[in-house]
């Protein structure tokens, strides 16, 4: 499969592109990472240096890509952290002309906007154009809870404290905006009957939904990237024709075993190198249930 992936990227660490590229290489992936921005590390640490990829700039690597002749091979598009509308345009213009040159291909929107406790960390305006413009591009959607309450309009902090019913009738809203047959996978979804010790992960389309759950990790520090991660291999699952319930119970395998293998060496950093093995049989798996 050959996969272009237009998110951020980081020198030190693993967010981003940065998170995703060698999981999805170790898959059997071809990728084409494109970023949207350059850092040295990811916005948790005290500092960082490094710039936002200017509009242009975008455009021109894409461009690039696209006189390659590979918008024909593409078969899924995966956008992360695109910080502003701006940017958030050249991606679905880019969209349209890699579905020009290929039909088949996917398109999966993580609408990378912020999380519980940060909030907003992106342009005011990049919900609106989500909810107008990328949504309607895209067969598949992932926001983590915080950002499909955005999307919804809802306050925040409502859905966690909802059923798992709850979040499954907010998260089909997102459904109507989406292309014909999308799917939408909600992580860290958090609700109100879920054992505290554990942790969620929902996936669903018109006509099923499911649920995977897995033991919740504690770090000291906990790492960033996993949901950068954990859309990337989703997508290329469903992409592989997968079904839904099987392409989210193996992605939860991997990106379990990948934190498993981080907290198990004491890192602050997903273990990406260290994990490689078990990216690629891991091993443990969760089943999924069906949730409605």
């Amino acid at each position: 499969m050959h996969v272009l992936t237009i998110q951020s990227q980081v020198v030190f660490g693993h967010v981003g592109n940065s998170a995703t590229t060698f999981p999805l290489q170790s898959l059997g992936h071809e990728v084409w990472a494109v970023p949207t921005a350059i850092l040295s590390n990811h916005a948790g640490y005290a500092d960082f240096g490094g710039q936002v990829t200017p509009q242009e700039t975008l455009a021109d690597l894409l461009r690039g890509l696209e006189r390659r002749g590979a918008f024909s091979d593409c078969d899924l598009i995966v956008s992360g952290y695109l910080g502003s509308a701006a940017l958030a345009a050249v991606v679905t213009d880019t969209v349209d002309r890699v579905r020009a040159a290929n039909p088949d291909m996917m398109y999966c929107c993580d609408p990378v906007m912020g999380d519980d406790g940060p909030g907003l960390y992106v342009d005011p305006a990049l919900p609106e154009y989500f909810i107008t413009a990328a949504l309607p591009a895209a067969d598949i959607a992932t926001p983590n809870l915080f950002e499909l309450e955005v999307l919804c309009g809802l306050e925040a902090g409502v859905l966690k404290a909802a059923s798992v019913g709850d979040i499954l009738v907010a998260g089909r809203k997102l459904l109507a905006h989406m292309r014909s047959g999308a799917s939408v996978m909600v992580t860290s979804a958090d609700h109100r009957d879920l054992d505290p010790t554990r942790m969620a992960v929902l996936s669903f389309n018109d006509s099923e939904a499911w649920c995977v759950e897995t033991p919740r990790l504690d770090f000291p520090s906990e790492p960033h990237g996993a949901g950068d991660l954990m859309s990337s291999v989703f997508a290329a699952a469903v992409t592989g024709h997968r079904g839904l319930a099987r392409a989210l119970e193996d992605s939860v395998a991997t990106v379990f075993a990948i934190l498993t293998e981080t907290r198990r060496r004491g890192d602050d950093e997903l273990a990406l190198v260290a994990a490689r093995d078990v990216t690629i049989s891991p091993e443990q798996h969760f089943s999924a249930r069906s949730i409605g």
